[in-house]
């Protein structure tokens, strides 16, 4: 009797899961047509190389900027305010394009960003410069997140990988692309330009995906959860902005009362979760095995990934004295992660997303111990070194955006989306801090040996993961309603 129940119930769940990818694609069907989709994809990837090049083309820029706008002592700002604006505005863009229309929403952050752009060329002084970047970071909290929300919509659950592999790598080389964009445009036209180019850009990316995306909506009951999107922001911004600071060697009063302030903010943004009418996260995902696993995972990947990304060209620099070798092995790192992330992206359903999760974290792993051996002896084995690292981290990081779009109905797919965007940013920028100040205390090795143990503790939760987000027979019926 018991076995037959379990039998009946096993069937139901299995036939309510399938249901629901069969509506969800019924969904992504009515949104766009094969033709468009492409169109729209291609809208995206403009809107996505300009976030990952604006991301970086302003350490090349800034030196040249400077002597015009003044205010050499808040030059800091011209990061923090656009780091700050991004993670406070994160949690607002994503849930809110399921109450305001994802196409809406997705206009609306990229005219902000483009604005901010422009006022940012415009600048005749640091503090105009810096409320700019400030504006330009609220537009870049959409342009970071609401791409994949759009893919992920767009999309059918068996396509979403494809789409996703794309645009992580195009971020990935756009990320590299912009000091070496910056070098050029500052060389030969004034550097306020490396800003403007953002209008044209911006524009084709807007009419693209203006034109061609059907609009659609999401979970729309209940008054948006403002005192949750605030908490969210106001949490990860002081974690970021401390142990940024603690990675540049400032330990103090004011870092251990940003850390409280923003594990205080984080507490009370969970607590906000359980009793909010419509939370923009809800907790009931976290019930969902692949989508709590695939977070934590996230977080820990990025914060191996960014953290070794960031302080290689370092130590690099120091071994080697030659800008060249530098660019190498930033590159190779780069090229590995976006080729493997454009070729796993074809074959997430076909492997599955656990088994790809536990093979890109172990290569990550051999990336890292390889690292650690072979970096001093000579620039080819620094080279192969990384390039297996990066390649370990295009290997999962597709596998776990599917795993979470293909945990929640379409409906909530902003509050998923952006929850993992949300997440990795702090994790990656976790990562960069942490790796700085364990190489200030204890030298490359020390941040090598910190990178070895998150992405220890990342494997072992790819391995709990859904052999693949498609097979009814293993997921579990959708808890966000």
């Amino acid at each position: 009797m018991n076995l037959a129940r379990d039998s009946r119930e096993a069937d139901r769940e299995s036939w309510g899961v399938s249901e629901r990818l069969n509506r969800e694609a019924r969904v992504a069907a009515r949104v766009s047509d094969a033709p468009k989709s492409t169109l729209i994809l291609v809208g995206i990837l403009f809107a996505v190389i300009l976030s990952g090049i604006d991301a970086t083309v302003v350490s090349t820029v800034m030196p040249v900027a400077l002597p015009e706008l003044g205010g050499s002592h808040l030059y800091a700002w011209t990061f923090a305010a656009y780091m700050l604006a991004t993670a406070v505005s994160m949690p607002i863009w994503g849930p809110g394009s399921d109450r305001w229309g994802r196409k809406r929403t997705f206009l609306a952050g990229l005219a902000v960003f483009v604005a901010g752009s422009v006022a940012c060329a415009l600048a005749p002084t640091m503090p105009w410069f810096i409320a700019a970047r400030a504006l330009q970071g609220v537009g870049a909290g959409a342009v970071a997140s609401l791409p994949f929300i759009v893919l992920g919509v767009v999309f059918p659950p068996e396509k979403r990988g494809r789409a996703l592999g794309i645009v992580s790598s195009a971020w990935a080389v756009s990320s590299v692309a912009g000091p070496l964009l910056g070098t050029l445009i500052v060389t030969h036209v004034s550097w306020r330009w490396a800003f403007l180019i953002n209008l044209p850009v911006g524009l084709v990316a807007a009419w693209l995906v203006g034109r061609h995306l059907h609009e659609s909506v999401g979970e729309r009951a209940g008054a948006f959860d403002v005192p949750g999107a605030i908490l969210a922001g106001v949490g990860g911004s002081a974690l970021i902005w401390a142990f940024t600071r603690l990675g540049e060697g400032e330990a103090g009063l004011f870092e251990a009362a940003l850390i409280l302030v923003g594990l205080a903010a984080l507490v009370a943004f969970v607590w906000q979760e359980t009793r909010a009418a419509s939370p923009i996260l809800p907790l009931s995902f976290f019930r969902h095995r692949g989508y709590a696993c695939a977070m934590g995972a996230s977080f820990l990947a990025m914060f191996s990934g960014f953290g070794l990304s960031a302080y290689v060209p370092i130590e690099a620099s120091a071994l080697y004295h030659d800008a060249l070798a530098v660019g190498l092995v930033v590159g190779v790192f780069i090229v590995g992660w976006s080729c493997s992330a454009l070729v796993t992206s074809r074959l997430i359903h076909r492997v599955g997303e656990r088994r790809l999760g536990v093979i890109g974290l172990g290569v990550h792993l051999a990336g890292l111990i390889a690292i650690l051996a072979l970096f001093g002896r000579g620039l080819p084995l620094a080279c192969a070194a990384t390039l297996v690292a990066g390649s370990g981290m295009g290997i999962v990081t597709p596998g776990l955006t599917v795993v979470v779009q293909n945990s929640v109905e379409v409906r909530r797919m902003g509050s998923a989306t952006t929850s993992l965007q949300f997440t990795r940013q702090v994790g990656g920028a976790l990562g960069v801090t942490s790796f700085v100040l364990a190489a200030r205390l204890g030298g490359f090795s020390t941040g090598i040996y910190v990178l070895l143990a998150v992405s220890s503790f990342a494997l072992v939760l790819a391995s709990l993961l859904p052999a693949t987000s498609l097979d009814a027979h293993r997921a579990h019926a959708p808890v966000a309603e």
